[in-house]
Formats: structure tokens, sequence, C-alpha cells
């Protein structure tokens, strides 16, 4: 992020008061290790804030003050001098603008409004105009302001367009004459200021109290894009495609600039004319246009060697797969195999035409492969054959597209395969996704983007209890990935990951740690004053993600290939469980009724629930627990999903209600 530097001090008495926190934080607790980890991250990330030296100067002297000199008072001396240096410092270096924006000394106190007026751009094209009706219904539904656009409002919020800012990026600034400018590099960057200016901004003071943040941002990462997995009936599957519609324009406020997904031919029926593919392309179709509206691009999977289950047997893969089983996809090796296979991908990039996909990523395994002699090792052998032309097709319908050939479930053989098949030749695709593992060079030196799992790992079903925040996990992964990826695809189920998809837009947007992205994610969910407590649940949950089992009405749901990955889990202790459920009880009571009734304060409420409860019941469910899955389904819309992902709620239960 860019920061305006503005000549301001920082009062020393916010700093003295800063080194005092309210309570001790033991060196061994998730606080320390998260905090930990944010000043390390912090250190690594000297290029991107003018201002960083003095950030680190300031978090140095603090961090020294708390650790040593708060136990021992008569170092106070000691302490004012360190504050002193800290202070004189900052008269010729300030601070950050973002540390400034937090300050409530270095800006006047917002008045809160009960009615906004929006100013568009005076050529404003659709994109705009788009933007402005998030921004509105945005506000509508936190609070109960409006947004006019007539004269006579107290406060004013202008678009406007600027060149110079750099790709996606915007800025925040005082409007000459009162209110508030957002301006963009592009019409889509004004996305990502609506999203900034909102998240800094309040609605828990009877109406809406604009944010104070100033400044100018630019994304470090060009691939910021999130992965819909539509499929299993999940939400993406089968909720009211205007609630989809809806979750992308939020995705796009926190930074993502493309949506993905896949047409599944497991749920198109016997071919592209079927009424089950029409209506799964209608419905993916709905859920791109919304992403287009408001500036982001579209990427389109598809399985190197995916057809219909009426692909003619003769044509049909010998094996080889991993994940997912299609026994009807097609061995591009035998007579016929190649031009079949063309001839099915053709039909569908025809119909994504009207999305004019950014991306094309083409997917070796789960559920694609073919284990004959001439397509064996199917990564390094049949994929590339079967990918390029696919490339070339691509190239031809879709003009402008970038092709990705991902290494999804490759094993060591294969990537060693991979390079070797492609080393010397000149790249017919722009990007290798991968993900895991030692950074390596690519092919031809193309880009590499990532593909993070945030779904599935060590839990099921997926999305089965509620929020998953996984934000320390990822920090993890981003950290051995940040400085050799050009961006990439969260893989996503559902609405239950939601915590760390904005995680991972902060990752891509300037390398921002996850804690600190977490507590803008609480502040604008659901209240500044709430931040300190929701962050330490949050902390709990994700000390206490885990796989679960209990017999019984769990050991009979029947699932696709029969794998249930977490059969015969133990319960584990659960460390802080019955503490982190009784603080979103204190929390909810102190919420706006929007903010309470909210699916993300709903979802992140039953998973403490469903922690507590668990845990007193040895394990198991009870009626408590079930009526919290009986909720997440229908917040999920997941009444006929696979029980993959599907709260898991006994079948007779839900009859009984």
């Amino acid at each position: 992020m860019t920061a305006v530097s503005i000549p301001k001090r920082l009062p020393i008495c916010n700093v003295f008061c800063a080194s005092f926190p309210a309570r001790p934080i033991p060196a061994d607790s998730p606080e320390r290790r998260q905090a930990t980890g944010t000043a390390k991250l912090k250190q690594e990330n000297t290029m991107t804030h003018p201002t960083n030296d003095l950030a680190r100067f300031h978090t140095l002297a603090l961090g020294l003050i708390n650790a040593y000199f708060r136990p021992r008072m008569r170092a106070l001396p000691l302490v004012l001098f360190t504050l002193f240096l800290a202070h004189a410092h900052g008269q010729n270096n300030p601070l950050p603008q973002t540390d400034l924006a937090q300050n409530p000394a270095s800006e006047s106190k917002p008045k809160t409004v009960q009615t906004i007026r929006l100013l568009l751009p005076e050529r404003a094209g659709a994109v705009a105009d788009n933007i402005g009706k998030v921004f509105a219904r945005q506000i509508q539904q936190r609070c109960d302001a409006k947004v006019v656009t007539q004269e006579g409002a107290p406060l004013t919020v202008e678009f406007a367009l600027a060149e110079g800012i750099g790709a996606d990026g915007y800025r925040i600034e005082d409007r000459p004459g009162g209110g508030v400018r957002i301006v963009g590099s592009e019409e889509r960057a004004l996305l990502y200021g609506v999203g900034k200016f909102l998240r800094s901004s309040r609605y828990d003071q009877g109406g809406f109290t604009p944010g104070a943040w100033r400044g100018q941002s630019v994304p470090q990462k060009p691939v910021r894009g999130i992965y819909f997995a539509v499929h299993f009936h999940n939400f993406y599957h089968d909720a009211p495609v205007e609630e989809v519609e809806q979750y992308v324009e939020e995705l796009g406020l926190w930074g993502f600039n493309t949506l993905g997904f896949w047409y599944d031919m497991r749920h198109a029926g016997e071919g592209f004319n079927a009424p089950e593919a029409t209506a799964l392309r209608a419905r993916l179709e709905r859920i791109g246009m919304a992403a287009k509206r408001v500036g982001m691009d579209t990427a389109l999977l598809v399985i190197a060697n995916e057809s219909y289950p009426s692909a003619p047997k003769e044509l049909w893969a010998k094996g080889g797969t991993r994940g997912d089983n299609c026994p009807w996809n097609i061995c591009p090796s035998v007579p016929g195999g190649m031009d079949y296979l063309l001839k099915v991908l053709g039909e569908e990039f025809d119909w994504a035409s009207a999305m004019r996909p950014a991306y094309v990523i083409s997917w070796p395994y789960d559920s694609g492969g073919c284990g004959c002699a001439d397509c064996r090792p199917w990564g390094s052998n049949g994929f590339l054959k079967s990918s390029e032309r696919i490339a070339m097709l691509a190239r031809q319908k879709l003009p402008g597209a970038k092709f990705v050939l991902s290494t999804w479930l490759f094993d060591k053989a294969e990537l060693k395969g991979f390079d070797e098949a492609l080393a010397g030749k000149q790249p017919w695709f722009d990007y290798v996704m991968s993900e895991g593992g030692a950074p390596r060079p690519m092919p031809g030196g193309v880009p590499q983007i990532g593909f993070p799992e945030i779904s599935m790992h060590n839990t099921f079903p997926w999305g089965g209890f509620g929020a998953t925040p996984l934000t320390w996990f990822s920090q993890g992964r981003w950290n051995q990935a940040k400085k050799t990826v050009q961006g990439g695809f969260p893989y996503s189920e559902g609405k239950f990951e939601d915590i760390t998809k904005a995680a991972f837009s902060q990752f891509y947007w300037d390398d921002r740690p996850a804690a600190e992205t977490v507590r803008e994610y609480i502040a604008f969910e659901f209240s500044p004053e709430v931040v300190e407590d929701v962050a330490q649940v949050i902390a709990t949950l994700e000390k206490n993600h885990h796989m679960r089992w209990w017999p019984g009405e769990l050991a009979g749901v029947k699932l696709l290939h029969n794998w249930f990955p977490s059969r015969g889990a133990k319960p584990q202790a659960d460390p802080g469980a019955e503490e982190a459920y009784a603080t979103v009880k204190r929390v909810d009571a102190k919420l706006t009724p929007q903010a309470r009734q909210s699916w993300r304060w709903r979802q992140l409420y039953l998973r403490a629930l469903l922690d507590a409860e668990l845990k007193a019941n040895g394990g198991a469910p009870n009626d408590e627990c079930n009526n919290a899955f009986a909720e997440l389904i229908k917040m999920y819309s997941a009444e006929n999903a696979n029980p993959t992902v599907r709260p898991p709620l006994p079948a007779d239960y839900q009859k009984a209600q």
C-alpha cells in the first residue's frame, strides 16, 4: 500500500496509553503467537510502505516497553525517555496514513448521518453505476441510513477517475467543499476504494459514520482471484442466485478482481443441450455476469479430458485418475478422442464467450486423467498434449484469454517430467498454477499463481460446523508462496470460509498480515466495539479446528464413493470453547439488529455454540447442536446438498421439525 505522507505527529499520550495494555498476554497464548507472526511479516515487508522504518521503530519501542518495563514501574523514567525518542523521531518522519487514520486525534471526529448523497463521475459507465448501487445497498443493509443522488444530504461521497494511481489503485481524500472523494485509476478500481471506505466506516451509532482513512493504495499482485466450486448442491449450486450474485460483489469490495468457476459436466446431464446442462450454464452465467457488472474478470476452469456421461465408450479414458473418478472422460490418444474432446470444449467456449473470460485454466486431475500407455504419466504427457490443443482452441474462441496450466495433485515424478517436457520450448501457456511445496522455477520463466485450499483442511463435512476461519494456517502458506506467485485463486466450497477469503484478499493486495485483516473484518461486519472479544473467539476456533466424528447417525451417512475422511476421529480437548461461547453470547447483545441477524455473525455464533456443546456432550451432538445444524443448512441452502457439504443433521431429526 502506498502511503500519503501527512506531516502530523503521533500524540505522545496515545503512544503512552498504547504501551500499557489492560491485561498481560501470556507468551504461549494464541494472541502472542499471532502478534509475533505479524511482527515478523512486517519486518519482511519493507518495500510496501515508504515509512515502514518509522512504523518498525515505534513497534520496537512499544514492544520493549511492554515486555520489559511494564512490570518494573521503577523504570518509568526510562520509559518516558524511550517515548520521547519515538515522538521526536516522528516529527520529521510522518506515520503511514493507515496508522494516522486509526488514530482519533489525527482527524476531526466524523459525524453520524442518516442520508448520504452519492455523486458519480460525469461520464460514468455501467461499471461505475453498478458500483454505486453496491455502495448504497451495503450502507442500507447495515444501518438505517439511506443513499440519495439529490442535494441536501449532510454528507456527500463522490466517485472520480484519475490517471497516475496505478493499475486497480484508488485514493480516498477529503472532498473540496466537504465530504469524501473516492478516486479510482479505472472504473473497477472504484470498487476497491469503496470497499476500503465502507470497512473504515461505522454502522452502530444510529446511522452511518464515515471512515476517517485517507490515502492511496495500489495492489501488489495482478491475479487476485477466488474460485467458486459450483457443485454438490452447495451454496453456489443451490442458493437463490441473487444471494450468490451479491456475495460476488461483496468479495469484490475486499479486492478480488477475478471470479473463477468450472462448468462441471457431472451435473450437466447427457450433453450440451440436456435440460440439466442448460440450467447449470444459465446459473454460471448469472454468477459470472455479476462479477463483470462491477468490473471483475472471470476465469473458466476446464478438465483437460472432460466430457459428458453420454460420450462414446470407445473413447473413454483408461483409468489413471486421482481424486474423483469420471469414467466417461476422454482418452485424447485414441483415434477420434481429441476431436471429440475439442468439440465438447468448443461448445463450452462458445457459450462462455459472452463473459469474456480473462483466463482459461486447464486441470489435470480430480476428475481428469488417463492411464493408457500413450497418456501416462498423465501430468507430464497426456495432460500436456491435450492442454496444448485446448490452448489453441481457447485462443481462437476466447481472444485475449490467458491460458493457465494447473499442477493439481501432481506427484514428484510428474513435476520433474513436466519441467523436462517443457524445457527449452517456447511456452504456449501464460501461467502455471501450483500450490504448496518449495518454490521452484517455472518452465519458460512463466509466472506462477497459487490455488490455496481453504475449505477442506482438517474438517468434514466442509462447512458442516459453521464459520471455518483458517487465518493462521493461511498466513503460513502465504509466507511460503508470496515471493514466487503473482496471486492466486483460493478454492471455496461456500460462505463458511468468508474470514479466510478476506485474509487472502489482503495477502494479494499488499501482503497485509492476517491478524490485521481479521480485526478490520470484525469492525466492519460487527462493530469496532467488539474487536478484541471477537478476535479472541476466532483465535480459539482456529486453535480447536479439527476433524469430528461420532457413531450412530453420522456413521450411516452415505457418501459418494463411501469416502468419509473424519471416520473414527477422537474428541479433543478444545480448550477455551466454553469461554468463546460465553463471549459470543455477550457480544450478541451489543450488536445492532442488522449485524446480529447477518449470516456472517450467525455462522460464527453457531460455530462457537457447536464447539462448546460438542465438548460438553463428549463429542456427540445434543439438541442444541442439531438446532444449530438445521439453521446452518437453511443458511447455506444445503437442504439437498451432498453430505460432503451438508451440516451433519440426522435425516429423522430434520423430518421431526
